[in-house]
């Protein structure tokens, strides 16, 4: 069997230079097997390059594989000779009926951008621009794939502004086509499939690859070889390709945009130049603000740069609004105004433009920059022009293979419908920022910081993070950024917090380590936040005292932190246990804690044995209690129903004890004992907590009162100072009992008084010496009945350096320096069993030695004889 179908052709008399059309492969196994009878396409500005190639075979068994991959290039004779090449991958291939002489193949060619659709993602650039992401992920594709390398190069010749750096831009489960293009809408950066020879001298010439040309201003783009094209009426004689048919179109479309959006550095709404209405004229009939078809869109949020300035990204401005409201302005204007031609240009090359001749309506009515335009977009169809025969045999074969062609203007081999705008309107991608983005689902990640740190922020408290989806192959451009577990994964992601005020609020930051759920605002992918934390797997629920687990503890709510780098934690737990609620505040250093209600012990099952009721603060370690006022008290308030400071009972105690005490001090004062002299004090006192804590706006003093109906004890296993810079008063409806195991010592500067109003005063010393001293005055001793000194075992002692005299009525005994003289005005009785007169001696009284009242003379003796230092009372 013959395979080649070009031999075939030639046969029936169809050599080569009759094809309209011919087709070439980079697969030499296929290329003289396959004949291209038809090919019907799409090409447009930010679309891309679509055909669908009818092709026959005198060869059946052809393998559908053998296209699919190929680079294939189609070549149209122009109506100058010239071939116009088309080229292309094949990325379909379907296997049409066989008559059993010819067999038909349908074949997809579409350019290179059409594998970005093949290859979906989820990855994160960070402190890039939209150029550079661009050329990043194309650089990568040519790397890993030598069909694209081979089909497609990047011109980014003409890009002439330039472009914001972002913070963070997000891959989302986004096919590269839908992410790369989203980049570019975003932008308002146009994107072009054009060849990099449009126009070759030989069908078997090498395919070179496409371009992609990325622009963004209309000057860059080129005029077609031809540079005009004639306006002509269809017409089977024309002997050169023109336009036959040229028809505007006019539609009606939003007369102005208005963009906000929140600028989180400002803490407000940011809507630029607030509602900017089209420079397009809609109407004739009503002006573009009478009209008033406002669009007003809420975009995402403002990005945020490092608040350093470490991550060189642009900073977020009004210009940005500015920038995308003027491209929405555009796009609503290139869609206002358009024009459809129908032709017969074979090389017309969509992103070129041409200046349309002798348009009657043109040339009558408008300059010379009207009648140039710009191709938008092209839908054409060319076909050989076979033999009746074999064109009815592929005509019978379609009808076989259920494939539909268009038979409109069947009489024309060749057409092509072109949309075109003026070339100095402004070509936008169509961006909706609704539409024109991922679906944004929630979703984990996990926090990333500097290494050693366990809480890694910003001064807003912003996290990284890295996203799970991440791989390191993907990141690879940037040393890893995204996939590195570190600082490095992410821009700032703000974190959600219930409460969050100027310097005040709630604040639980994340920890490195930790897995977060994140959200987006506004459902855009580039704005993530992060919205709680999760426990899953081997990250237990929170476990309070680190004891227990869920579902035993499950009555236990509350926070439990971690110490940084560390084993402590703190934790406000509350156990709703039925039987032993409470609440306790607890930091594990020190056990320190305040435990409030049914106290129990930590929980590591659903119940606990009980440590009591009511509250307990308490601390292994030091303790402190300061406030402006201070009452502890044990008088019950039942139900906290009366204010804080509430100390009736108490202040009744205390004025009641203080008229009592003023009644004793009046009474020792008429028994010319001293009155207390400080009463007012506890006066001053209770006056102050009446009217100070009933109203705790008027407190000024700090005060403190301890009150109990019943009884207070203080106790310490050592000492007890009890020290006022003014006056202790103390007082009792009763006795006041001191004892002490060792010494009891009273000092007073001044004075001392003992008053015993009703009964004894009684001192004893039941082993040591008492001794009763007026170091520097008169000690007066007095009763209104007896005084008796005695001694029971020794004797009894009185000394004086002048004189002593005892009185009795008008008798008395003086002794002095001059002797002892007996007066007596009555007889004086002397009985003895012996009376002895010797002669006269002395003998020096024994006396103490004052603070303050020393016997030089004494010490000078004493010195001069190198003895001892001894009392002045020896004599000696």
């Amino acid at each position: 069997m013959l395979n080649n179908i070009f031999d075939f052709l030639d046969k029936i008399g169809f050599a080569s230079q009759k094809r309209a059309l011919h087709i070439y492969f980079t697969n030499p196994e296929i290329n003289n097997q396959v004949f291209l009878q038809r090919i019907d396409g799409f090409h447009s500005i930010n679309e891309g390059l679509s055909a669908e190639l009818i092709c026959l075979s005198i060869n059946p068994y052809i393998s559908l594989k053998q296209f699919i991959g190929c680079q294939v290039a189609v070549e149209q004779v122009t109506d100058s000779g010239k071939l116009f090449r088309t080229t292309g991958i094949i990325i379909g291939a379907s296997q049409g009926q066989s008559d059993g002489a010819l067999c038909l193949y349908k074949l997809t060619m579409q350019d290179a951008t059409s594998l970005w659709h093949k290859r979906r993602n989820s990855r994160v650039f960070m402190n890039k621009s939209a150029v550079e992401i661009i050329e990043i992920i194309f650089k990568e594709w040519q790397n890993k794939s030598s069909l694209f390398a081979a089909s497609l190069q990047l011109d980014s010749s003409g890009l002439t502004k330039n472009y914001d750096i972002r913070p963070f831009s997000m891959q989302s489960n986004e096919s590269d086509y839908a992410y790369l293009t989203r980049l570019m809408r975003e932008e308002g950066i146009n994107w072009l499939i054009d060849e990099s020879e449009s126009m070759v001298l030989s069908n078997s010439q090498t395919i070179e690859p496409q371009k992609l040309r990325l622009i963004d201003h209309n000057n860059e783009y080129k005029v077609l070889e031809r540079r005009a094209i004639r306006y002509h009426r269809s017409d089977a004689t024309e002997q050169n390709d023109s336009i036959t048919s040229f028809i505007a179109q006019r539609q009606l479309q939003p007369t102005a945009i208005h963009l906000q959006r929140w600028q989180a550095d400002n803490l407000s709404q940011e809507d630029a130049s607030g509602s900017v209405l089209s420079a397009h004229q809609h109407s004739s009939q009503r002006d573009n603000e009478s009209l008033s078809l406002e669009q007003a869109w809420t975009i995402a949020p403002a990005w945020i740069t490092d608040l350093n300035g470490e991550d060189q990204a642009t900073t977020s401005s009004n210009s940005q609004i500015e920038k995308l409201n003027k491209q929405l302005n555009q796009y609503q204007a290139l869609q206002a105004k358009y024009f459809i031609a129908r032709s017969s240009v074979r090389d017309a090359q969509v992103g070129y433009w041409f200046k349309l001749n002798e348009h009657p309506e043109l040339e009558r009515n408008h300059e010379s920059s009207d009648k140039e335009f710009l191709i938008l977009s092209k839908r054409f169809y060319n076909q050989n022009n076979l033999p009746k025969d074999i064109r009815d045999q592929v005509e019978q074969l379609l009808s076989l293979s259920h494939w539909q062609v268009s038979h409109d203007r069947a009489q024309e081999r060749q057409a092509n419908e072109l949309m075109v705008v003026r070339r100095y309107i402004d070509i936008v991608p169509e961006f909706d920022p609704l539409i024109h983005r991922p679906s944004a689902h929630v979703q984990r990640a996990k926090v990333v910081g500097l290494d050693g740190e366990e809480i890694h922020v910003d001064e807003w408290g912003r996290i990284k993070v890295r996203f799970l989806f991440t791989r390191t192959d993907d990141h690879q451009h940037d040393g890893g950024a995204g996939s590195n577990d570190n600082d490095t994964d992410s821009a700032w992601v703000d974190v959600l917090t219930p409460w969050a005020g100027e310097g005040y609020g709630a604040r639980f930051l994340p920890r490195v380590g930790e897995i977060v759920v994140i959200d987006f605002f506004d459902g855009n992918i580039d704005r993530p936040f992060v919205t709680g934390r999760v426990h899953e797997g081997q990250r237990s629920p929170t476990k309070f005292d680190i004891k227990g687990q869920l579902p035993d503890t499950k009555k236990l709510s509350g926070i439990r932190t971690k110490e940084v780098s560390g084993s402590g934690f703190n934790q406000l737990r509350f156990d709703d246990t039925t039987g032993q609620i409470s609440t306790q505040l607890h930091s594990s250093h020190g056990a320190s804690q305040l435990n409030l209600g049914n106290l129990s012990h930590p929980k590591e099952q659903a119940e606990s044995d009980g440590r009591g009721q009511g509250f307990e603060l308490r601390s292994d370690l030091s303790g402190a209690i300061r406030s402006k006022g201070l009452y502890v008290s044990t008088f019950i308030q039942p139900g906290a129903q009366k204010t804080q400071l509430e100390a009736k009972e108490a202040i009744e105690n205390l004025s009641e004890g203080l008229e009592r005490m003023k009644a004793l001090s009046e009474y020792a004062g008429k028994q010319q004992a001293e009155a207390a002299d400080m009463l007012q004090n506890v006066e001053i006192y209770i006056k102050k907590i009446e009217s100070q804590w009933k109203d705790l706006k008027a407190m000024k003093d700090a005060l403190i009162l301890l009150a109990a109906p019943e009884s207070i004890g203080l106790t310490s296993g050592k000492d007890i100072h009890i020290q006022a810079s003014e006056s202790i008063t103390l007082g009792s409806g009763k006795s006041i009992n001191t004892s002490t195991d060792e010494n009891l010592i009273l000092n007073a500067k001044k004075k001392v008084s003992l008053f015993a109003g009703q009964e004894d005063l009684k001192i004893y010393a039941a082993k040591g010496k008492f001794d009763i001293q007026a170091q520097d005055n008169v000690l007066d001793a007095s009763a209104r009945l007896d005084i008796k000194i005695t001694s029971s075992e020794g004797k009894v002692e009185i000394n004086s350096p002048k004189e002593i005299v005892l009185r009795a009525k008008e008798s008395a005994l003086r002794i002095d320096a001059s002797g002892v003289t007996v007066i007596t005005p009555q007889k004086f009785t002397a009985k003895a069993g012996q009376h002895l007169f010797t002669t006269g001696a002395s003998e020096a009284p024994t006396l103490p030695i004052f603070p303050n009242n020393v016997c030089w003379e004494c010490l000078a003796r004493r010195a001069a004889q190198k003895g001892a230092f001894i009392n002045k009372g020896d004599g000696q």
